[in-house]
């Protein structure tokens, strides 16, 4: 009885034509061959099962094939020699595994057999495969044989870990370094193995095959070899899910889901049940991330976008629930994914960790500090250290509704920076209030989720006399005349549509100048300035640019300064 040949083994590719994904270096190697350019040694570099070996075996059979009577781009794979280097057993193409004959004495024969023509082919070829592995001493003596090999010789190496290989080895070679395969690439040739294999196979589990297999074509197919043995002639999404130990897209989505909604109890109740279905608490994670980032990606690039690596089904149903986030909650998401992931490695508490990421994903609107970024902003503009060591007095949600910049504010000749900061200070509780509130409503059932009310996907974008009008048609309950009445006395701010004016005051009345003209800061400081992650997550928060950072001229405060905080 014949052994079965995997299909990894059995499905090779045999020609430069039949290499996937990898038609670059298949390019170059044709027109070498075609113009007697073929160098004497080569280095193949990448990751494991992306056509290393493959592509040294083609190239051995196009500089050998007996079918022809030089070098050809396109072996017979019939002859004698193309049978034999394909199974990896010609007696003049030999296959050295560099991890188990990595000494000085195995190159010491490797040299001194080299001297000797082939038996029956053109050329005598050497493929080392994971050459790193030799030592410092074998590859020493490689060297001069390397660098002038005898004319029937090649040399071809092959390494998953390049930064192990000498440079002096490296120079003595022509480097091709060989890219992960894209998922879509696999997926599709995967169909094909199928189809030669007369196996009924869903798109959507070859696409999780190939997504699982992470750019290696080898192991894409190892999965589907696995599925085969395991299954009854069929590779369906389920089995595949099972094989993997991954959620399903559909939990996955819907734990994203409860999030957007702020439903806390919906997305624990969500993640207890894929963590019921026998999926680990990692792959868990990395399913959260992989959705928060082919959102981010959505966001960003378009539903489109070929950075996305998603069936047509999962790219539709990632596209619409990217439209509930804003960007930086995609972006914050993924990197709380990212660090969840390190952290639960070992962790006694792994679950607990789990569960409290999704608790504050679910209200990350409540978790931004938006007081001490602002008291940081104004401590910068000037020119003070970080505030914190002066009590200042809160105002209460009965002043927060009716409170106006004081008179004392608006005539102090305080710089941009310190007269903007004082403003914010005295009405950002109460915007933040209220738009969790409106937030709340939404949860609740009261508010229909219009993309004008959502006010976490930036309805500060809309001004705040526009939103005033929004809430005052559609609000119901008590609660909108509290929300009218603060944006009512907010909308004097001249919020614009994009970005918080600094260039009126309230009311529209003219900004107060500064003291002293401003003084031209060196580009070193400006860099500086704006890497203050006080200032990027303000203007993140408002949507805001930053156009331009000047220093004012030194002045002694206000002697109103403290007598104002006090008040607010």
């Amino acid at each position: 009885m014949t052994g079965y040949l995997v299909l990894a083994r059995k499905y090779r590719s045999a020609t430069f034509e039949d290499v996937v994904a990898q038609e670059p270096i298949a390019r170059t190697l044709v027109n070498a061959i075609k113009s007697s350019r073929v160098a004497h040694a080569y280095l193949f570099t990448g990751t494991r099962g992306v056509g290393k070996t493959t592509m040294a075996r083609i190239l051995a059979k196009a500089l050998n094939c007996l079918s022809v009577d030089a070098p050809t781009p396109a072996p017979c794979n019939k002859c004698d020699a193309c049978v034999a280097i394909g199974r990896g057993d010609d007696i003049d193409v030999i296959e050295i595994d560099g991890a188990s004959n990595r000494g000085i004495d195995e190159i010491r024969e490797l040299r001194s057999n080299a001297i000797y023509r082939p038996a029956r082919c053109r050329y005598k070829v050497y493929y080392i495969d994971e050459v790193h592995m030799l030592t410092k001493e074998a590859f020493n003596a490689l060297l001069k044989t390397l660098e002038e090999p005898p004319g029937h010789v090649k040399f071809i190496f092959s390494t998953t870990e390049v930064e192990k290989v000498p440079a002096t080895i490296i120079s003595r070679c022509q480097r091709f370094d060989f890219r992960d395969i894209p998922t879509r690439q696999i997926a599709e040739h995967l169909e094909k193995v199928c189809e030669a294999e007369k196996v009924t196979a869903d798109d959507e589990a070859l696409f999780r095959i190939a997504r699982a297999a992470a750019g290696s074509m080898r192991d894409g197919l190892s999965l589907l070899d696995q599925l085969l043995a395991a299954g009854e002639g069929k590779v369906s999404q389920d089995e595949v899910i099972r094989l993997l130990g991954t959620p399903s897209d559909e939990r996955t989505l819907s734990i994203v889901a409860a999030i957007a909604d702020g439903d806390t109890a919906a997305a624990l109740t969500q993640l207890d049940r894929v963590l019921g279905g026998g999926v680990t608490l990692a792959s868990a994670v990395l399913a959260l991330g992989d959705v928060f980032r082919n959102m981010m990606l959505v966001s960003a690039c378009g539903a489109d976008s070929k950075l996305i690596d998603l069936s047509d089904t999962q790219r539709k149903a990632v596209a619409e629930l990217a439209g509930r986030f804003a960007i930086p909650v995609l972006v914050q998401a993924v990197g709380i994914c990212q660090a969840l992931a390190r952290n639960i490695r070992g962790s006694s508490v792994a679950r607990g960790l789990v569960e409290a990421a999704v608790v504050r994903l679910a209200l990350a609107d409540q978790f931004v500090d938006p007081v001490s970024l602002i008291e940081r902003l104004e401590a910068l503009g000037a020119g003070a250290a970080p505030s914190g060591e002066k009590k200042k007095t809160q105002l209460t949600p009965a002043r927060q509704h009716t409170e106006t910049v004081p008179t004392e504010v608006q005539e102090a000749a305080l710089t941009p920076l310190q007269w903007e900061a004082s403003w914010l200070k005295a009405h950002w509780r109460c915007v933040i209030d209220h738009l969790v509130a409106v937030r709340q409503m939404q949860v609740a059932g009261a508010l229909k989720p219009a993309g004008v009310l959502d006010f976490a996907d930036g309805v500060l974008k809309l001004g705040f006399d526009a939103a005033h009008d929004v809430l005052r048609k559609r609000c119901a309950g008590p609660l909108a005349g509290a929300i009218g009445a603060a944006l009512t006395a907010l909308a004097g701010r001249n919020i614009r549509s994009e970005y918080v004016s600094l260039n009126e005051g309230p009311a529209g009345e003219p900004r107060p100048a500064a003291a002293a003209a401003p003084q031209t800061l060196s580009t070193e400081e400006k860099n500086g300035i704006s890497r203050d992650p006080a200032i990027r997550e303000v203007l993140s928060l408002f949507g805001g640019e930053l156009v331009d950072i000047r220093k004012e001229a030194s002045t002694p405060p206000p002697a109103q300064e403290d007598e104002i905080e006090e008040d607010q």
